[in-house]
């Protein structure tokens, strides 16, 4: 696990940093949509509540699983 701090709108593009959080698996976003663009920005995810701040636990186990 690593922990990276975009400070800045060209290291978000440099990185394909999707908003905060994003979270990669094997160097991929599984939560993309792929209708978004890099953003050094807040971003919200669906979770089956509607949308959220992040991820719910659960769909962070199914994508880790």
């Amino acid at each position: 696990m690593r922990h990276v701090v975009v400070e800045a709108s060209e290291q978000a593009e440099r990185l394909g940093f999707m908003g905060s959080p994003t979270i990669m698996v094997d160097g991929k976003d599984p939560f993309a949509t792929g209708a978004e663009q890099p953003a050094w920005a807040c971003r919200v995810s669906m979770t089956p509540d509607g949308l959220a701040g992040s991820p719910t636990v659960e769909q962070l186990v199914e994508v880790l699983s």
